[in-house]
This record gives C-alpha cells, sequence and structure tokens, in this order.
C-alpha cells in the first residue's frame, strides 16, 4: 500500500513539472529574440553600484494578438567574469523605468531596454555583445 502511494505521489509530481515547463514555453513560443538584428549599446556602473547594461534588442511578435510581456537578460559571461551577482537581470525601458513591454500580432520591432543588475567583484564588461539569451514573461492586462 505505502509503495503504491509513493509511486503515485511520484507520477503526479512529474506530471506537474511537465505541466508547468509546457505550459512556460507555449506562453512565450509567440515572442522571438532576433539576437542577430540586436546590439550592445552602452554599459555604465553607477556610484550606487548599479550595473546598467544598455541594449537595442530585437523581438519579433509571431503570434495572432498583441502582447504585453516583461524581459530578463541573461548574462553568463558577465557573472562567471564576476561584474554581476546574478546572472539574469530584469530588464525597463525609458527613463521612469517601465517593465512591460506590448507587441502588436505579427509586427517586430527594436527595443531599448535597460537591464539592470548588482555589480560583483569586477568593473569591466567581457564584450560588447547583447546577452545571450531572453526570457520573456507575458502578463495579463494591468499597468505598466
Amino acid at each position: 500500500m505505502k509503495k503504491t502511494a509513493g509511486i503515485l505521489i511520484v507520477l503526479l509530481a512529474v506530471a506537474a513539472v511537465v505541466l508547468i515547463f509546457n505550459r512556460d514555453r507555449e506562453d512565450s513560443a509567440p515572442l522571438t529574440y532576433i539576437k542577430s538584428e540586436s546590439t550592445h549599446s552602452r554599459f555604465e556602473i553607477t556610484a550606487g553600484g548599479e550595473v546598467i547594461f544598455t541594449e537595442n534588442i530585437h523581438i519579433q511578435n509571431l503570434g495572432d494578438t498583441r502582447l504585453r510581456f516583461k524581459v530578463t537578460g541573461v548574462y553568463s559571461d558577465d557573472f562567471r567574469q564576476g561584474l554581476l551577482t546574478t546572472e539574469r537581470l530584469n530588464g525597463y525601458t525609458g527613463s521612469d523605468r517601465r517593465e512591460i513591454l506590448e507587441l502588436p500580432a505579427h509586427t517586430e520591432q527594436t527595443f531599448t531596454i535597460d537591464f539592470i543588475g548588482s555589480q560583483g567583484t569586477a568593473a569591466e564588461k567581457q564584450d560588447r555583445n547583447p546577452p545571450e539569451e531572453i526570457v520573456f514573461s507575458l502578463v495579463e492586462g494591468g499597468e505598466n
């Protein structure tokens, strides 16, 4: 009886993980980061130890609806080299640091995005490349 209950719990856990990962892939599938058309613009370390990467990120919406989303830039190399305390940085746009971007259906656009994180032990960026990867998080309604 205990063995059957244990097997059932493991199967349910595996099914939950599969559903979660499939849902995340489907939510972001219409959005594509076009790295070849994206560029690094500038790099700054503020007096308060904030690292700001300004990037021109080209994004394509392949879906049938207007999408509202947040972006996270993956900076593995700068994290490994000690410039950043985390490898994933949240993206913001505009002087008021809006987190939510919008893109109409079947369009593409280049957004100027500031990816902001905390400085580690290093003070130099290793290259002038945009992020290796962009992670998209879809947003339902709401304010910026």
